[in-house]
């Protein structure tokens, strides 16, 4: 049976205690980095899941190099008897590195789970702040070339609906190998920092990440006043007294990225670029030292750590344009490295020979600009910017009465907000489920935000109530009959038997009745406990999203028990439909995962179509019956048969052909073409069923094929001059139609053609689905008018009474061919006509020769 309950009664449970207490990550999550100390190390939080009603007696962490399988960290408990289906600890100590995160758990003093995160960083983290030569500017980028190098792709810059800049939280963190994309918050693109990271990375060994918030078009007048909470005019839009028509913007961006990327992962400090507008609207240099260093310690007030920050020299506006007091104000703040505050570049250096416009970077001026962050962030630089170590995560307790979950975040912050992941809730500005510390549900699954008093925010893992998944398989079973434990989706809520915009599932035309519809990035999660054998369904991009265009990037992912069991290429609209059929025999948990591609999160409507599950299966499937030949051919044959029967479900017929494997075909259908064959030739088929575990029926009844004698083809005359007809005849397709080409539409067995030069046709016999191989003949054609000829036996000779030829040359034709019976022929030539030994005419034609010249 399917449990559709979200949690099971007391008897149930007791049936579940002694199955493999298979335990999940939950943080960090994938690629995430964290900042290491000026001891070059970091505490990193791990937090997870497993069923609540398993007793663990301890959980372990080890880290790997993925490169050389080094251990780094060997294994450490991280936790003692955890509770409530949840777990929280912290590995001490990390040094700097990427690595593969690898979890245990133990019970009775048995391994009775494990989990594995492929790749997690502790390195450098970077924020970013400015204007547009920080932001970044669409289609122009250097992507990363080292996975190590990552940001959170996401653009929450402008709300095009609302026409305003958007003030909020950007969503639950997803980090990618910043080759492509976004920068979260407000980067358009990877601008030099795809590079920058490379090349820091490359010469510190350890990965980087960075989150932006620069704003394009702001001086450092609208980055105090907005810190102040005061309206900014735009200074290149009179019209808009408010800058982005939003309150608090640009500094906002800068805000949220701080207190919610920097609280989450650390930060080793801002890398300001700005000075483009104050040069534009000629701010004086003391003004904009003010105006910056007022910046700074607002954010450090708003922030409640001293966050160092780089201030880069940049003034050029106007192709050549500089401002020397505002580089001087910069060069100033930049050498307060007792107050946390380094140079940066200047990069004023790159002329316009750099740029794409009066201010804004060409690719090879986004190219140097990364060389030349990389030579200002140097070893003085990360000796004395002391870095801000990411948060412990917080931990959440879990408690149960009966069927009910109570559900408490730690105190000491001043504002909790609860949202529910299972029905798409997963970020922070999505609907609150509540906003008091202790929560007390009986299903769902939910995490919880923490603001503290200085507005940081932190979150707590997600945690699963009431979901112990299936307790048995009786038959073919659907994910979405089922509940999911996890279902968290990119764009709304998750879709059952649905697509994500609510419409029939459908991939390359053939609808689904069943499956799951969700957009990248989406995860859901089901609890198997051991009891499936097959996961089967086909994956891509629905057809709601139609091309043309080429539209949507994303990966579709399977892990069982969180080892990765099936990963996609990178499909689009475009991308023929998948079928996957995977092992789940003994697994606890399935988790489905779809992930935006490099481009961008618009249009990734993905499709878990027909995803279902098959119990352990030994049973074959019964044997095909009723096999039949028909439409035999002289290459091919179609065969047909009754369908099979199978306790799960038949995937496909093997056809074996003399007893050799010749082809399948995927059930529900029960026919076959069979190509290859020889003319003339006996042949026995039979045919067998398997079922998606790879369970193989009998072999049905053993079938006849005799096929038809080779196709033959004839030309009658084969020979013709200019204006003449040929009739065309084949033999040996008895019940069949012919095939013509070039050009010939009509399906006859004879028919007439009047080229004008030589042509070679071609037929084929088409009976059913069987067509065979083309057979050619070539109708020759003779011009009116050649040079010359040299008529040679066999190849010349004519015969019958519809030959009727005139060789007409300009010069000479020789002749030592043969004419039979019936052939009217005419040699007429320029200068001579050279009858040849061997020349024959016999008796019953009509030969002549003529002395005339043609013109050719």
């Amino acid at each position: 049976m399917t449990l559709k309950s979200p949690y099971l009664l007391f008897a149930l449970l007791l049936i579940i205690v002694t199955a493999n207490a298979q335990i999940s990550i939950t943080f960090p999550m994938e690629k995430a980095v964290f900042q290491r100390n000026q001891n070059n190390l970091a505490t990193l939080s791990i937090a997870g899941s497993f069923p609540a009603n398993i007793s663990i007696s301890y959980v372990q962490a080890r880290l790997i190099n993925p490169y050389n399988e080094g251990i780094v960290i060997d294994w450490t408990t991280i936790q003692n008897s955890p509770s409530g289906g949840v777990f929280n600890g912290n590995l001490s100590g990390v040094p700097a590195g990427w690595y593969r995160l690898e979890l245990r758990s133990f019970s009775g003093g048995n391994i009775s789970g494990t989990a594995t995160l492929n790749r997690v960083g502790v390195g450098e983290v970077f924020l970013i702040a400015g204007q547009s030569n920080a932001q970044g500017l669409e289609g122009i980028a250097t992507g990363a070339g080292d996975e190590r190098v990552v940001a959170h792709n996401e653009l929450t810059w402008y709300d095009s609906n609302a026409g305003q800049c958007d003030n909020k939280f950007p969503s639950y963190p997803a980090f990618t190998q910043l080759s492509d994309g976004y920068i979260s918050k407000t980067g358009y693109s990877a601008w030099c920092y795809g590079r920058l990271g490379d090349l820091l990375t490359s010469r510190l060994g350890i990965p980087v990440a960075f989150f932006n918030a620069a704003a394009t078009s702001t001086s450092s007048i609208n980055w105090k006043e907005s810190s102040l909470g005061q309206p900014t005019a735009n200074h290149y839009n009179p019209n808009q007294s408010t800058f982005c028509n939003q309150l608090g913007v640009p500094y906002s961006g800068l805000k949220r990225i701080m207190n919610y990327y920097a609280s989450v992962f650390g930060v080793r400090a801002i890398l300001w670029h700005h000075g483009e507008t104050d040069n534009f609207i000629n701010t004086l240099g003391s003004e904009y030292h003010t105006n910056v260093n007022d910046v700074i310690n607002k954010s450090r007030n708003d922030f409640g750590s001293t966050i160092p920050w780089v201030i880069s020299k940049a003034t050029l506006f106007n192709y050549s344009d500089t401002q020397a007091d505002i580089k001087v104000a910069q060069q100033n703040l930049g050498g307060n490295n007792g107050n946390k505050i380094f140079p940066g570049p200047d990069t004023d250096v790159l002329n316009a020979s750099y740029r794409q416009d009066d201010v804004h970077f060409n690719h090879s001026g986004v190219v140097e600009l990364a060389n030349l962050w990389e030579t200002a962030l140097d070893q003085n630089f990360f000796n004395n910017a002391t870095p801000i170590p990411a948060k412990i995560l917080p931990t959440v307790s879990v408690s149960q009465v009966n069927s009910e979950f109570q559900l408490t975040a730690p105190g000491g912050y001043v504002a909790y907000k609860w949202v529910r992941l299972d029905i798409g809730n997963a970020d922070y500005e999505d609907p609150a489920e509540s906003t008091a510390q202790m929560i007390s549900r009986t299903s769902g699954t939910y995490r919880c935000y923490l603001t503290d008093n200085q507005g940081n925010i932190t979150f707590t893992q997600p945690v699963i109530c009431g979901c112990s998944g299936a307790i048995s398989c009786n038959g073919l079973t659907y994910l979405s009959d089922m509940v999911a434990c996890t279902a968290i989706n990119g764009l709304g809520a998750v879709k059952y038997d649905q697509s994500n915009d609510g419409a029939p599932i459908k991939l390359k035309g053939i609808t689904y009745p069943k499956g799951i519809g969700c957009h990248a990035n989406s995860e859901i999660t089901y609890k198997l406990n051991g009891n499936f054998g097959r996961f089967i369904t086909h994956i891509g991009i629905d057809d709601e999203i139609a091309p043309p265009p080429t539209r949507g990037s994303v990966y579709f992912r399977v892990y069982a028990d969180n080892a990765l069991r099936y990963e996609s290429p990178l499909l689009s609209n475009t991308s023929a439909t998948i079928k996957l059929n995977i092992d789940v025999t003994g697994v606890q948990e399935l988790k489905l995962i779809t992930n935006q591609g490099p481009d961008n999160f618009n249009f990734d409507h993905t499709d878990w179509a027909g995803a279902r599950l098959h119990c352990v299966d030994n049973q074959a499937p019964s044997i095909p019956q009723n096999l039949n030949v028909s439409q035999v051919g002289q290459s091919c044959a179609t065969i047909t048969w009754t369908a099979s029967t199978d306790n799960m479900e038949v995937e496909k017929y093997d056809i074996y052909v003399d007893d050799v494997l010749v082809g399948s075909v995927d059930a529900p259908v029960t026919n076959y073409n069979i190509q290859g064959l020889e003319p003339l030739h006996y042949y026995t088929v039979k045919v067998r069923a398997r079922d998606f575990s790879g369970n193989s029926s009998g072999f049905s009844n053993v079938a006849e094929i005799v096929t038809s004698s080779g196709l033959i083809i004839a030309a009658s005359p084969q020979t013709i001059n200019i204006g003449q007809s040929a009739t065309l005849e084949t033999y040996g397709c008895s019940g069949g139609s012919i095939i013509w080409s070039p050009g010939i539409t009509a399906q006859t067995q004879s028919v007439s053609v009047s080229p004008t030069v030589t042509t070679e046709y071609s037929a084929a016999c088409k009976i059913g689905n069987c067509t065979s191989t083309p057979v050619k003949i070539t109708v020759k054609v003779i011009p009116n008018c050649a040079t010359s000829y040299n008529l040679v036996s066999p190849t010349d000779d004519f015969y019958g009474s519809n030959v009727n030829l005139n060789f007409r040359a300009s010069t000479v034709i020789t002749a030592r061919n043969v004419i039979l019976p019936d052939a009217k022929i005419m040699y007429q030539a320029g200068q001579s006509v050279t009858l040849q030994p061997g020349f024959q005419v016999e008796y019953g034609t009509v030969f002549r020769v003529q002395i005339a010249g043609c013109n050719n």
